[in-house]
């Protein structure tokens, strides 16, 4: 049984450092097509490479985090545009030094080690709550800080799948 993988799909938000480049994009799509009737073969083929750019861009930020644990490794894709998934991490969770809410104080006493981070989450003001730091290492033996947005069930598998002193995330919240 505890060899079953626990998976969770979580759909993500752009940040909001794209939303210029959507409107930009847009922009230029909109002054591309008005200048077809006086550029016209140029002005066509440009509006088309505007147009093609610009779904590119919307279907890069259209994506959803999978989180899969399965015997203690922690995998983490991410998908675009339900069409292509890409191995974003994995992630040795049995050897976890602490997994904790982000605003815990076990969490805020390692948050100045330098370590790289890793974001995994919705990037949702209302999903903020369920947030959780996990300092763990991954594939290169190096130790990461990990922030994932899991379900009650994938909690439950880190906890069976973590050291008891490193699980500190509560149980009434």
């Amino acid at each position: 049984m505890d060899n079953l993988p626990v998976e969770y799909l979580i759909k993500a938000k752009a940040p909001k450092s794209a939303l210029p480049f959507k409107i930009i994009m847009i922009l230029a799509c909109i002054l591309a097509a008005i200048t077809v009737p006086t550029m016209m073969m140029f002005g066509f083929m440009l509006t088309i490479l505007l147009i093609v750019f610009t779904v590119f861009l919307f279907r890069h930020y259209n994506f959803e985090y999978e989180y899969s644990l399965m015997e203690g490794e922690l995998t983490i894709d991410r998908i675009t545009s339900q069409s292509t998934r890409k191995r974003c991490g994995v992630y040795d969770i049995s050897k976890a030094t602490l997994i904790a809410k982000p605003d815990s104080q076990d969490a805020l006493r390692l948050s100045y080690q330098k370590l790289r981070n890793a974001d995994y989450t919705s990037n949702m003001e209302e999903n903020k709550d369920q947030a959780v730091v996990i300092y763990t290492y991954d594939e290169s033996n190096e130790l990461v800080r990990i922030f994932i947005e899991p379900n009650e069930a994938m909690l439950d598998a880190i906890k069976k799948s973590v050291p008891k002193t490193a699980y500190k995330v509560e149980e009434n919240a």
